[in-house]
């Protein structure tokens, strides 16, 4: 007889093993459909009442791309390019925290405040990256390596470059941004067709305003290989644009280069700002990919006749590259005001973030004014984010929702910093005391200072709450007990990583003071911080330099930072094409797909999505793509869940209350012992909590699992045991071998 249910066990953040979520031997299991990135598992034994399966994501969003043979070299560098992508990731999650439209898509359908910004903000990545590595093959080693000698270090093999006169060597490393641009896209392209674009669409149903619910949400398409195009355009005419600049009193051609390569990156801010629709397949009629196609031609050409150029006029090279040099603060002033601006999209969604943002990028550029330029880039800024705190309801709503802004700063500050790592590290490596374009050098030693405050309230942080832990009872379990005294220490730890959105918050805005105080440094060519802070700001950063290589570059086939990346691949690529792929365009497809097909089966069958940490995100995404005629025969159990605290306060249209169906929540107090000792709130009307049976597991003990109601009793949050007997505190694993899931198990298939 075969069994009736079917219990489907979906991992989380931890990338647990298919035999160890199903609590069997590794031998005893088997996959039953899928490959190695994802798949579906079961035991080897049959069971008459009950199929358990396992269904594993985790490949999707940490394996590498690896190239047939595995030659060592290429896949570290296949690596080291995923860190690139990091800043690409952080962008696309801050494009899903604005606050998206309801209703359903029309012809004339809105996607809300910053959409087209932030894809605009997305291309202002990839222009900062390219000229990264334009500073690193151009001037680094095409001119200051250029004499003999210069550069000790590199290998003999490299000597006859230096016999080249400058304009070869030019020529030369212009294809080294090239390469690196066709390499990022390589990666994310072989990534995509590897495990996106699998989604069905059979008896997909349209939720009303629940953007979960559409049919299109995980499904990629023209608009993004559009989107692809338009960056690749814009770094092919921001190499052009380097070295024509200063090529330009050698021979008219390169005055014409320059200002068609300046138009072609002016034509790609304004197509992929044009790119407004949140999700991937969302109609854009205004124009065809024949738009895109045409502007990569020109960017193209306008490369080759460069390059060419180089090679028949031979222009002489002096002194640093002016765009490489000061084209990077400029940008980086714009993408500050767009930073600016974001801090308020989601109060206002006309065009004041805007014009105020706007504000600060000109304050900014203009610092060479002694001290206006920075004093009315502060005062925008502080006017944005008191706009954005000053309506109660964003109280409910992650870092005051001022969220968009949040993380566009860290995505900014991140690659920033990677690209001051390549360049400073570069330059020492290769030229000893070599000077680096001073926006690189400051961000190092601001960079540092920023790191440096961070480190210490944190610090503070922990001494003053560890100085009020003696007291049991100011940290309760679930049962208002104190318990062991371990027990409460382990309660009173796993609080302290509650205050993660305090946290990010603070390293966002640290990090934006860093970048802003590096451009105006750079573009005033002030001396305010001391020698010293630069000094070992560079040091600091060619050490972080070869950790970060070795961390990135070594090891096995899987990507580094593996939590980071669970967390931002979840969404669809919507703000950078070079962002890493969203493994839910794969996995909510197949849960989906096998759900259908076990209810099919007959119709006394049933099925239970068990889901742990990030899986209950991928659980939620299954029951919205459903049919509601499905829906009575399905249960849902959680456990170790950041749904409500940490996703739905991001997130608040795609996995708010109003989604879940969950009361509304603050975010965890900074300096409290307890921080999350609030008022209780009423639950929003309707949501999952109203379409599925739905129980949900936690502990004090889970320094990243919440309940989904709230902490006092109620019906759908149980406590979970916080310790095995065996005197191990239980945290946020093995839920599944806890006497309370097997309750919740069993009334779920009574």
């Amino acid at each position: 007889m075969s069994p009736r249910a079917l219990e489907l066990r979906i991992h989380g953040v931890n990338n647990t093993p298919p035999h160890a979520m199903l609590a069997l031997p590794k031998e005893e299991t088997q996959r039953t459909r899928g490959d190695d990135l994802g798949g579906f598992w079961s035991g080897t034994a049959p069971n008459e009442e009950l199929l358990t399966e396992a269904y594993s994501w985790g490949g999707m969003a940490r394996s590498s791309v690896s190239l047939p043979g595995g030659n060592p070299v290429v896949n570290a560098l296949c690596r080291i390019g995923w860190a690139l992508l990091l800043p690409f990731g952080l962008a696309n999650v801050a494009y899903w925290s604005r606050k998206l439209p309801t209703g359903a898509k029309r012809p004339d359908w809105r996607c809300g405040s910053g959409a087209a910004t932030t894809r605009l903000f997305g291309l202002g990545l990839t222009v900062l990256l390219v000229l990264a590595a334009c500073e690193i093959t151009l001037d680094l080693f095409a001119i200051q390596c250029a004499p003999a000698n210069a550069c000790p270090r590199l290998p003999s093999a490299f000597g006859w470059f230096s016999g080249q006169d400058v304009a070869t060597r030019m020529a030369i490393s212009s294809a080294g941004p090239v390469l690196l641009l066709l390499g990022l896209w390589l990666l994310a392209r072989r990534s995509r067709v590897r495990y996106e674009q699998k989604t069905t669409e059979a008896g997909r149903t349209d939720r009303g305003p629940v953007m979960l619910a559409d049919p299109g949400l995980w499904r990629g398409d023209v608009m993004l290989r559009e989107l692809t195009r338009v960056h690749l355009a814009a770094g092919f005419a921001v190499v052009a644009l380097v070295s024509s600049v200063d090529a330009w009193a050698a021979a008219p051609e390169f005055r014409v280069i320059a200002v068609v390569s300046a138009a072609l990156v002016l034509a790609a801010c304004a197509l992929a700002s044009r790119r407004v629709g949140d999700a991937p397949d969302v109609a854009t009629e205004a124009h065809g990919p024949r738009d895109s196609w045409l502007l990569l031609g020109f960017a193209m050409a306008v490369f080759a006749a460069e390059t060419v150029s180089l090679l028949v006029v031979r222009p002489a090279f002096t002194g640093r590259l002016l765009v490489a040099t000061w084209l990077p603060p400029v940008l980086l002033a714009c993408l500050l005001g767009i930073v600016a601006s974001a801090y308020a999209w989601r109060a206002n969604p006309r065009r004041i973030p805007l014009l105020l943002g706007l504000l600060v990028a000109a304050g900014l550029v203009a610092g060479y004014s002694h001290w206006a330029g920075p004093v009315v880039a502060v005062l925008a800024t502080a006017t944005l984010m008191w706009h954005a705190r000053k309506d109660d309801t964003r109280e409910w709503e992650a870092w005051s929702g001022m969220g968009p802004g949040v993380l566009l700063g860290i995505s900014l500050a991140s690659s920033m910093t990677l690209s001051t790592i390549a360049v400073v590290a570069t330059g020492n490596w290769l030229l000893g005391l070599t000077t680096v374009p001073p926006v690189y050098a400051w961000f190092s030693g601001s960079f540092t200072v920023a790191l440096a405050a961070f480190v210490a309230v944190a610090l503070v942080l922990g001494g003053l709450v560890g100085t009020r832990l003696v007291k049991p009872s100011l940290l309760l379990g679930a049962d208002d007990e104190p318990g062991p005294s371990k027990n409460v220490r382990a309660r009173h730890l796993a609080a302290l990583a509650h205050r993660a959105e305090k946290a990010v918050g603070l390293l966002s805005i640290l990090s934006v003071l860093a970048v802003a105080l590096a451009v105006d440094a750079a573009l005033s060519a002030r001396r305010d911080l001391p020698e010293w802070v630069v000094d070992r700001g560079l040091w600091f950063t060619v050490l972080t330099g070869g950790a970060v290589v070795a961390a990135f570059a070594g090891g096995r086939a899987t990507r580094p930072l593996g939590l980071v990346w669970d967390l931002i691949c979840f969404l669809p690529r919507t703000a950078h094409p070079f962002a890493p792929p969203c493994y839910a365009e794969r996995a909510v497809p197949e849960l989906v797909q096998r759900t259908r097909e076990w209810l099919d089966g007959g119709a006394d069958r049933r099925v239970v999505l068990s889901a742990h940490s990030l899986g209950s995100v991928l659980a939620t995404a299954t029951i919205y793509a459903l049919p509601e005629r499905d829906l009575p025969r399905l249960r849902l159990i959680t456990y170790g869940s950041q749904l409500r605290p940490y996703f739905g306060r991001i997130f608040p249209e795609l996995l708010g209350g109003g989604v879940l169906g969950t009361p509304p929540t603050r975010g965890g107090r900074l300096w409290s012992t307890d921080p999350w000792r609030w008022p209780a709130t009423e639950p929003s009307q309707g949501g999952l909590s109203t379409m599925v049976p739905w129980t949900n597991l936690w502990r004090r003990t889970d320094f990243l699992g919440f309940p989904v109601h709230g902490y006092a009793a109620n019906a759908c949050d149980r406590p979970a045991p916080e310790s095995n007997g065996s005197g191990r505190i239980e945290r946020h694993s093995d839920y599944q071998t806890t006497s309370a899931y097997r309750e919740a198990l069993a009334s779920h298939l009574e």
